[in-house]
């Protein structure tokens, strides 16, 4: 087995482990102080929200997104991607969703109600190369193999619960007595670090996921390494440069000019398909996370963009 694989799974089932160690424990810590009956009722009522939104949370993505399913004869080119790369992830072939958004994107989605969904945004499909979709989409499909949707709904819940627990002890704490007041504050306090340490955790394995799927692109799309990387690479500079057209942003972009093969401050989304790969991938790559860099990745679900471009490079022997 791949050594960096090897890892990526160990991390990710360590990580399980802690969020169920720590959930149990907490539950159990408040269980004890405080009795079983109003936890176990707010246990099933957190419980019963999350699977009804993961039931008809497609439907919101939809709305919010103005998300469509793609017509016959409509974006045949990807299609025909989706339906290759099903084949050799052997699982079955989802819906092709267009979602009316500038941004470029792509996400898996769906539940048993809808069936398996991939969207793809229609700034992506600007921005992107055919080849660097095709790259992106095998992330997606990477998702719905490993059941990301499913994974990531269940961890979800047990953050979740640990939060309306310390929220419904803090509220009672108020119409208590000062002495009984005191204690179930103390318990709901307890109770919220241990939703802050549950959050850090659910966001650490999210990050593992995403990398996993990164992995799984590279397993299913010829060159897949190389294409992902570029990707990544061409959305991040897009992402760059969009904030840089803020006014206050505008001496930061002219002294950036330098660094890019075409000049920022004028660059549209549709020039990125002609940016070259490999010196978009360069630059990526040849910078340097900073101390901010890491902090905001702590507080993140997706790895930063850097680490994603450098672990896919030595994927592909760059």
């Amino acid at each position: 087995m791949n050594l960096m694989l090897f890892k990526l799974r160990a991390n990710m089932m360590l990580t399980l482990i802690l969020i169920v160690g720590v959930t149990t424990f907490f539950v159990y810590l408040v269980l004890a102080l405080i009795g079983v009956l109003s936890i176990t009722l707010t246990v099933g009522i957190v419980a019963a929200i999350s699977i009804v939104e993961w039931l008809l949370g497609p439907k919101f993505i939809d709305a919010v997104y103005h998300v469509r399913e793609a017509k016959d004869g409509e974006l045949d080119n990807v299609r025909a991607m989706i339906k290759r790369i099903s084949e050799k992830a052997n699982i079955k072939e989802p819906k092709l969703m267009i979602a009316d958004v500038d941004m470029p994107n792509a996400f898996a989605y769906g539940s048993p109600l809808t069936g398996n969904r991939v969207a793809v945004t229609r700034g992506l499909l600007n921005v992107l190369s055919p080849e660097e979709i095709e790259a992106v989409l095998g992330h997606e499909l990477g998702h719905l193999r490993h059941r990301d949707v499913q994974v990531m709904m269940f961890v979800s819940i047990l953050p979740a619960i640990l939060y309306y627990i310390a929220y419904m002890l803090m509220i009672n704490s108020f119409f208590e007595n000062n002495r009984n007041a005191g204690v179930l504050a103390l318990i709901g306090g307890l109770a919220f670090v241990g939703y802050m340490i549950l959050s850090l955790l659910m966001l650490a394995f999210s990050r593992s996921r995403e990398s996993y799927a990164d992995f799984h692109a590279t397993q299913v799309v010829d060159n897949g390494a190389r294409k992902l990387s570029s990707a990544l690479a061409k959305l991040y500079i897009y992402s760059y440069v969009i904030a840089r057209r803020h006014p206050s942003k505008a001496k930061a972009a002219s002294t950036a000019r330098a660094l890019f093969i075409i000049d920022p401050s004028s660059l549209n989304p549709e020039d990125l398909k002609n940016l070259s790969a490999e010196e978009a991938v360069e630059y990526v790559s040849q910078r340097r996370l900073t101390a901010i860099d890491r902090i905001e990745e702590l507080l993140s679900t997706h790895p930063n963009i850097i680490k994603r471009i450098k672990a896919l490079r030595q994927l592909s022997g760059q």
